[in-house]
């Protein structure tokens, strides 16, 4: 077994870009969150809600469009989130810190895709 340096792998897909954005936006909410101030902890909250879930699922799906894939990045994101906050609001968990673990899945699983590559999005198309 040789040691070859580690490659990613089709960066210029769809689902190559979803898991750019996916840890681009998962690094700067936890920047944001980490700020001080009122303006910069909401908007990092509202991109840990509405980007990394769903690009950790979306960066290995190819939905045949660049529009619907952000839009089902966003949809899918935003249905756990709401998922997740009522399922602890409702066993009176409530934590808001243990939200953090949004980022880090979307970061763990869009790297697994950029290193480990998959099928490009338009093969068989012309």
């Amino acid at each position: 077994m040789s040691a070859r340096p580690l490659a990613l792998r089709q960066p210029r897909t769809r689902t190559g870009l979803t898991a750019w954005a996916g840890i681009a936006a998962s690094a700067a909410a936890l920047i944001l969150l980490a700020l001080p101030g009122h303006g910069p902890k909401l908007a990092g909250a509202f991109l840990l809600a509405c980007v990394p879930v769903g690009a950790a699922v979306m960066c290995w799906v190819d939905s045949g469009e660049g529009v619907v894939q952000a839009g089902l990045t966003l949809v899918l994101s935003l249905a756990v989130t709401a998922i997740v906050t009522t399922a602890m609001i409702w066993l009176t968990a409530w934590q808001p810190p243990a939200l953090y673990a949004f980022a880090v899945i979307g970061v763990v699983s869009c790297a697994a895709r950029l290193v480990c590559g998959g099928h490009p999005c338009c093969a068989g198309r012309r």
